[in-house]
């Protein structure tokens, strides 16, 4: 007589719960995550449309790209690191490279500085070097973000009653479906934390990329009338006669490589052509007299 009336107390806890939760047993439709078996519970559905919106304010990802130039760049990237230390941000990347003989000195810095700053830090930034570009854009992520936490609280709520049902399982059958679900739900659970936690962390940090180069690196402004178009002119041709002069130095010594190898292949050829013409036989002459008279 107790199991029956334990698998009752059991089958009128979950009626319980899906009066609250939703239907029991089957497979979930839209959600694609639940399982077959009694004692299932099927999460609820997050809420959408405008009014998940309400009363939330508005969430943006902020990005934006600052071009500056400097007669040392590496020092100044060495003063925009503890300005956006200072700042309290952080550097996802920084890159130096020092002058060579083949490149000028330059460096670059992604900055990931806290958002309700950024503003105060470019300024700050704009004071180590001569600004050529400044760019920044917004995403606006309100929705997501509402969605997110809709969807995190719903999944939560599921896991919490699945954790109570698995206590009070009747049968293997029950606690094995139950278990599942459990798993399955702790997983989605998770995932949309990690989401999340990143859009969060996108969020509070707007990424600025700081570029910092030389003066001889620098990309020159296009020309704004008839003179600055004459004087880019005539900076290109030299420009352009330099460069040629400079590869016909580079060429020079092939160009004398292969003029000596030639009257190499010519004087060779000459030498053969007259040692053949000495080794040819003497051909007889054939004398002819006067032809006879009639």
């Amino acid at each position: 007589m107790r199991t029956p009336l334990r698998v009752a107390a059991v089958a009128a806890l979950v009626l319980a719960l899906a009066g609250c939760t939703g239907p029991l047993g089957g497979s979930s439709g839209s959600d694609g995550g639940g399982v077959s078996g009694p004692g299932v519970v099927a999460p609820e559905q997050p809420a959408t449309g405008e009014d998940s919106d309400r009363g939330e304010s508005r969430q943006e990802i902020i990005t934006g790209t600052l071009s500056m130039v400097a007669a040392d760049p590496l020092e100044s990237a060495d003063r925009a690191r503890d300005l956006v230390e200072g700042a309290g941000g952080r550097l996802d990347g920084f890159v130096k490279e020092p002058k060579s003989q083949y490149q000028e000195a330059s460096a670059q810095l992604i900055a990931r500085i806290p958002s309700d700053r950024l503003d105060e830090t470019i300024e700050e930034l704009e004071g180590l070097a001569t600004v050529q570009s400044l760019s920044t854009s917004s995403a606006d992520v309100t929705r997501q973000k509402t969605d997110l936490d809709s969807r995190i609280r719903s999944l939560q709520a599921s896991t919490d009653r699945l954790r109570q049902l698995i206590t009070t399982a009747a049968t293997t059958a029950d606690l094995i479906a139950i278990e599942t679900a459990l798993s399955d739900r702790e997983a989605q659970l998770e995932s949309l934390i990690a989401e999340r936690d990143y859009l969060a962390d996108q969020i509070e940090y707007a990424t600025l990329t700081i570029i910092i180069t030389t003066p001889a690196n620098a990309p020159t402004p296009a020309p704004t009338d008839f003179w600055s178009a004459v004087v880019a002119g005539f900076t290109a041709l030299v420009a352009a006669l330099s460069w040629t002069v400079i590869a016909f130095g580079a060429a020079l010594p092939w160009l004398a490589f292969l003029a000596l190898l030639a009257l190499a292949v010519i004087g060779i050829i000459r030498l053969l052509r007259s040692r053949l013409r000495g080794r040819r036989p003497a051909t007889p002459a054939t004398a002819e007299g006067p032809p006879p008279e009639a």
